[in-house]
């Protein structure tokens, strides 16, 4: 296999209005790869599109809320019969953002469906690539370990609420499940000689984070005793990103990929 041949199909972005999807839609458009850029506003995304657009490069947007039921299937009709050769998912609520139904509902249960639908779409050598946080990796109780470990139950998230009595305590559920996701869909992403993985960023210096982490006294005690004491870049997870998307990580998948600093390491985690 020719490493350094992009693989054949659309490479799909979700949040890419955001920080880090943002500079994954850019380096993927300068590796050559037609885009699908989704996101809630119509107006941001084409401000991301629109300087991404070459005689060579075609990159379109889908307006659209990924936690609708209905966002899988306006994803289908815009890929039409196209492949998807990757799918890099930023999309995601933080803490400050909503409260714990929702944050389980975007982070988890729209990935699921997400996930479901990409599935039979990717082509061979394809990647999917879910971001997940590295909080992920936190200790937490036995039951909502194996809770969150587990398949969805057929109601989704909301039969889960129990272990998230807030938004604090949701949001590292959520991606705890997400690295699970990706570990447990390897066997059915291989079967079509593709590849899924997840990304537990750090603290990255995005707006999403930005507030959240220059108050937090907690934070800063982490960075601070960190291999690499400081907060990561988008361009550097979507340097990751894209990497894992390429023929050069042809044999990675059902992992996670820790890209925090050393935060997690630091802790003995």
């Amino acid at each position: 296999m020719d490493r350094t041949r992009r693989v054949d199909g659309v490479a799909v972005v979700t949040g890419a209005s955001g920080g880090i999807g943002s500079a994954t839609a850019r380096k993927l458009a300068a590796a050559g790869w037609p885009l699908l850029l989704c996101d809630l506003d119509a107006a941001r995304l084409e401000a991301v599109a629109e300087p991404l657009r070459t005689a060579n490069n075609q990159v379109e947007i889908l307006a659209a809320d990924i936690a609708d039921p209905g966002f899988p299937a306006q994803l289908i009709e815009a890929l039409g019969d196209r492949p998807v050769g990757a799918l890099v998912h930023t999309a995601g609520l933080s803490p400050p953002m909503a409260d714990a139904a929702r944050i389980l509902q975007v982070n988890l249960d729209a990935t699921v469906r997400l996930v479901d639908a990409v599935r039979p779409r990717m082509a061979e050598g394809g990647a999917a690539v879910l971001f997940a946080s590295m909080v992920a990796h936190l200790p937490i109780s036995p039951e909502a370990d194996a809770a969150f470990n587990a398949p969805l139950p057929a109601e989704g998230t909301a039969a889960l609420l129990k272990f998230a009595p807030n938004s604090e305590a949701a949001y590292p559920l959520s991606k705890r499940g997400v690295v699970a996701l990706a570990k447990r869909e390897a066997g059915a992403f291989g079967a079509r000689k593709a590849r899924i993985v997840s990304i537990s960023p750090g603290m990255i210096d995005t707006n999403m984070t930005r507030g959240k982490y220059e108050i937090s006294d907690g934070a800063k005690a982490m960075l601070d005793r960190a291999p690499l004491p400081r907060m990561g870049q988008p361009d550097e997870l979507a340097s990751v990103a894209v990497f894992l998307c390429s023929l050069g990580a042809s044999y990675v998948t059902g992992c996670d990929i820790r890209v925090d600093g050393g935060v997690l390491a630091s802790l003995g985690v």
